[in-house]
């Protein structure tokens, strides 16, 4: 028969690995919802930088940089006797 010592021991034993196993648990559930959270955040990321990329597309067009160019900086072509050739 097994000591009322040694029964408290393995009580002791087990409820710790009880509340290990619990914490653990816990603990995954807790970087599950990191990483969820994460690659949500790395797809609205990616969402803004596609946008992004086609607005700069869009603002660095020639036709477009030409006419604003001329209608705000009041540029225009060079008139010849304005080119220097080295």
């Amino acid at each position: 028969m097994i000591a009322p010592r040694a029964w408290m021991f393995l009580l002791l034993a087990v409820a710790i690995l009880a509340g290990n196993q619990v914490w653990l648990s816990h603990l995954r559930y807790e970087l599950s919802l990191g990483s969820q959270k994460l690659a949500a955040e790395q797809e609205a990321i990616k969402l803004e930088t596609s946008t992004l990329r086609l607005e700069i597309a869009s603002l660095t067009r020639p036709d477009r940089l030409r006419e604003y160019a001329r209608s705000t900086l009041g540029m225009a072509p060079p008139r010849p006797m304005q080119v220097l050739h080295p």
